[in-house]
């Protein structure tokens, strides 16, 4: 425990509460909780869906990774979800703000009812969401529990703990006004942060070119492009985080929340900018951290996901750990309130409404479900007891096969139909999870390297495009509409 980064998370965590405070005030509907009354510019947005993809699986799992293996992660990952940002804004942008101008839409729910006049699309999609939510959300708890850990000295789970008490304050109380406004501070931090730590770190490896040599002297590939990791896994990874992206709920769920589509311009530039600079701090501390390792100079690690935050702690000046460690939370805890919002949507809203029934006080109930979805991650991420960054891939590759076809290809493609689109969330819902279970107790289907969630995105899109063939081509008026936005 050092005073100094006690003190400066402290002050940050601190200020997440006041904004949860000032924005639970602020929030009066379901419309304030779930879509911020349509009220965003496009700074505010650009950084919330920046800060909502880069998370503590981005940055203490990438780290992590880059640490283990060398470049391979931030080649295959990191530098694919700037281009997931322009891939998004370019292909449903226009269309998502368009299906929010339709009235009464929310959620991802509202937006497939509407394209595709169909009940049962909008309830297996919130089901795909909230088993996805609870997936995701628990890298978030293990991340939350390893920052904790270094900062006040306490166990991992009783850290977890503390963060998501705060995490639950303003997302109970201020839903998506809180997570969007939480969402800017942090992501000025976390951009802050990371250009500091790129320049500091390589000067504690002795500069590039000595961090390079050293690397080369243990193992040439962990100075190479793609590190020790295969190339089929980078194809994967790159696949899951380019098209991936565009299927991620909190994402494009932000969408909805501009007040004008004006606002889009410059938007995709801008997080895809802020991401970028976020790369420069997971590459330079897990390369300068093995390169220290190498040379016999950093603590041995119980895990490589504590690679970052013993370089912070050991390696660096206290202001500086400080507000890297309250950087680090900040990534870990907007995403997590995107998250719990996104899955009490899913859960009050949708499930009902598929149904053929309506929840009364939906702002109440969203802010119980919230409560519940952070218990019920917490015990996710207990029993999926794995690396940060690949509970991440884990998460990510649950919405990209449920949301990428349905949603995405759904507003852009005419001849999608409902029947396509529940086809492929079962389907890449369904293999994902299997995969993913079936590899926690050893058995392993797919030939080595091969990453799940990239498998059940092509097979998902695979059976939309096939299903949708194969059926009767239904557009509601509404989707006929949103279809004509170019």
């Amino acid at each position: 425990m050092n005073s100094t980064i006690v003190v400066i998370v402290s002050i940050y965590l601190l200020i997440c509460i006041l904004i949860g405070i000032w924005a639970t005030r602020k929030t009066k509907s379901a419309s304030d909780f779930l879509i911020a009354g349509r009220s965003l510019g496009m700074f505010v947005m650009a950084i919330a869906a920046f800060t909502s993809i880069q998370s503590g699986f981005g940055l203490l799992g990438g780290a992590g990774q880059t640490f283990s293996a060398g470049f391979g992660f931030a080649a295959g990952v990191l530098v694919a979800a700037p281009l997931g940002f322009a891939l998004t804004w370019f292909l449903v942008g226009k269309r998502m703000w368009a299906m929010g101008d339709l009235g009464d839409v929310f959620t991802l729910g509202d937006v497939v009812e509407k394209r595709y006049n169909s009940r049962g699309v909008r309830g297996w999609l919130a089901f795909a969401i909230t088993l996805g939510v609870i997936g995701y959300l628990g890298t978030q708890v293990q991340a939350m529990g390893v920052i904790m850990h270094s900062i006040f000295g306490v166990s991992p789970a009783v850290g977890a703990l503390i963060g998501l008490g705060i995490l639950a304050f303003y997302s109970v109380g201020g839903g998506i006004i809180a997570s969007v406004y939480t969402d800017l501070f942090q992501g000025v931090i976390m951009i802050v942060v990371s250009i500091l730590i790129f320049f500091f770190a390589l000067n504690v490896g002795g500069g590039m070119q000595n961090i390079t040599e050293t690397l080369q002297s243990s193992d040439p590939l962990l100075a190479s492009p793609f590190g020790n990791f295969s190339l089929i896994s980078i194809a994967c990874w790159f696949l899951l985080f380019s098209l991936g992206a565009a299927g991620q709920p909190h994402f494009i769920n932000k969408f909805l929340m501009i007040k004008s589509p004006k606002e889009l311009k410059w938007g995709a530039f801008t997080a895809g900018f802020a991401y970028a600079i976020t790369v420069l701090l997971v590459v330079s501390i897990g390369l300068t951290a093995r390169s220290l390792q190498i040379q016999g100079r950093f603590p041995d690690l119980a895990s490589a996901d504590d690679a970052l935050v013993v370089f912070v702690t050991d390696f660096t000046p206290s202001v500086i750990g400080g507000l890297v460690l309250a950087g680090l939370l900040a990534a870990i805890m907007s995403t997590g309130s995107g998250f719990v919002t996104l899955g009490a949507a899913s859960l009050v809203r949708d499930m009902p409404r598929a149904f053929g029934k309506e929840v009364k006080n939906e702002l109440f109930w969203n802010r119980i479900v919230v409560l519940g979805l952070l218990v019920i991650s917490t015990l996710f991420s207990f029993y999926m007891d794995t690396l940060v960054a690949l509970l991440g891939v884990f998460g990510w590759g649950t919405f990209a096969a449920a949301v990428f076809p349905s949603v995405v290809l759904g507003l852009v493609w005419r001849k999608a139909t409902k029947y396509g689109a529940m086809a492929s969330i079962i389907l890449g819902v369904s293999l994902n999870f299997l995969f993913e279970i079936l590899n926690k107790y050893g058995v392993h289907l797919l030939p080595e390297g091969v990453v799940v969630g990239a498998v059940s995105l092509v097979i998902s899109i695979l059976s939309f495009v096939v299903v949708s063939l194969l059926t009767q081509p239904v557009t509601s008026e509404a989707g006929s509409k949103v279809l004509n936005v170019t």
